[in-house]
């Protein structure tokens, strides 16, 4: 039996074109449709409530970061990938509460907000930067500009058979550096900051991961799907803008190849697709932490996204934007959410009625001798929770939630070990 590859895009354009939409109520943006932004700050937000948010113990002069994440999914037949989730760092006082929303593409769609995997790299890309702007603080280096480029590889194998599998292959990092310093300096300073990156630690080894998948509970806490729709990309925080659209991106270090189109009918298998980012310092004096990243999919109706990520950890003031493993974390949490909704169609087909579903996470990640020559990052545990509500048999429904976690090209980056490929590059020369 032959079975057709489904990307991403195209299950959005079959949603589209069969009327389907994201729940099992037809809805429209003009009956109770809340209108939301691609991030906006919070006073209050729901904690995850299938387990209890702790924030880890640190030792041996380090921090800890430990990110919490729940999901809502938005009802909207023209964006049926929408949704929401609401992202906080436990027991940091500085860090504030956000919301995040996501979209994705399609052949039809133009997404309303970033894709899971754009946020996942742009927390991946700052991340390395700050361990950058760091490891220049702590060396006491003379540096006039940083920046990182970064591509990352996803790729799904054998869609819409059981054997549908996410992948994250590879990523690339490169960082460049205009300076005077020496060559030797440099190349310090890029171990240094590699040592430090608990976002590459996570993903360049395996990670525990504690998986549970509850049915029919009663743990919504109000996160049941709702109406909504997201009408602008711009997002302004005290009068700041801390999303936008922007042109396209060229890298200096890297190619980047044109936009993947869909074409009905011609699916290669595997799949393959590429994320690409840049992060760079938004120069503010006061959070000297505060990155500008640029990132987009490589991929046919998605958008560059501008966003910004403040790690200025230990500044006074308030934070200006969610921190870069705020970012990557909730990157992950989205790219589970949209295999959810792909596995919801697969099921469909045949007969199964996924009503709804939303997913919780708390990563907690360290950096031991924080702001030392020998600071060391690594993630320690994940939290990962599927809640499905849905009238067919319960073995059924824990096989769909299992399909759409293997699915996960972001889960699969930190379950298993990633190809990590980084190199410096000092006045526009690698060096060796």
């Amino acid at each position: 039996m032959k079975t057709k590859l489904i990307t991403l895009p195209l299950l959005a354009t079959l949603l589209l074109s069969s009327n389907v939409a994201y729940a099992q109520t037809e809805v429209t943006q003009k009956v109770d449709s809340k209108v939301y932004q691609v991030e906006k700050r919070l006073d209050n937000y729901t904690r995850p409530i299938t387990f209890t948010p702790t924030k880890a113990t640190a030792v041996n002069g380090a921090i800890s970061e430990n990110i919490m994440i729940t999901t809502q999914n938005i009802l909207n037949k023209e964006a049926p990938f929408l949704k929401k989730a609401m992202v906080k760092p436990i027991g940091e006082e500085a860090f504030s509460a956000w919301e995040l929303t996501s979209d994705e593409g399609g052949a039809h769609h133009h997404q309303t907000a970033p894709n899971p995997l754009t946020y996942y790299a742009v927390g991946a890309s700052s991340s390395l930067l700050t361990q950058v702007e760091r490891a220049i603080q702590v060396m006491d280096l003379e540096v006039e500009e940083v920046k990182v480029e970064s591509k990352i590889f996803f790729r799904w194998s054998d869609a819409m058979t059981e054997k549908w599998a996410g992948f994250t292959d590879k990523v690339i990092s490169n960082i460049l550096i205009k300076s005077k310093e020496s060559p030797e300096k440099i190349k310090a300073l890029k171990a240094m900051a590699l040592n430090a990156w608990a976002v590459g630690e996570g993903l360049a080894n395996k990670s525990s991961i504690d998986v549970g998948i509850l049915v029919n509970s009663d743990d919504w806490a109000g996160l049941q799907a709702r109406s909504g729709h997201v009408p602008s990309p711009i997002s302004k925080d005290n009068g700041q803008i801390i999303s936008n659209v922007t042109p396209d991106l060229t890298l200096e270090t890297m190619e980047v190849e044109k936009d993947f189109a869909v074409e009905m009918g011609n699916f290669p298998n595997p799949f393959v697709f590429t994320e690409i980012a840049i992060a760079e310092s938004a120069n503010d004096t006061d959070r000297p932490y505060m990155h500008k990243i640029r990132a987009k999919s490589l991929t046919q109706n998605y958008k560059t996204w501008e966003l910004y990520a403040d790690d200025s950890r230990g500044y006074k003031g308030v934070d200006k934007a969610p921190t870069s493993r705020a970012y990557f974390t909730v990157g992950t949490s989205f790219c589970l959410k949209s295999q959810l909704t792909a596995a919801k169609m697969a099921y469909k087909k045949q007969g199964v009625n996924i009503e709804d579903f939303r997913v919780e996470h708390q990563f907690n990640y360290q950096q031991e001798n924080f702001m030392t020559p020998s600071m060391k990052g690594h993630l320690d545990d994940v939290i990962t929770r599927v809640i499905v509500k849905s009238d067919a048999d319960e073995k059924v429904v824990n096989n769909y939630a299992k399909m759409a976690l293997r699915m996960c090209f972001a889960g699969e980056g930190i379950q298993n070990e990633t190809k990590m490929d980084t190199k410096v590059y000092l006045n526009g020369e690698v060096l060796k």
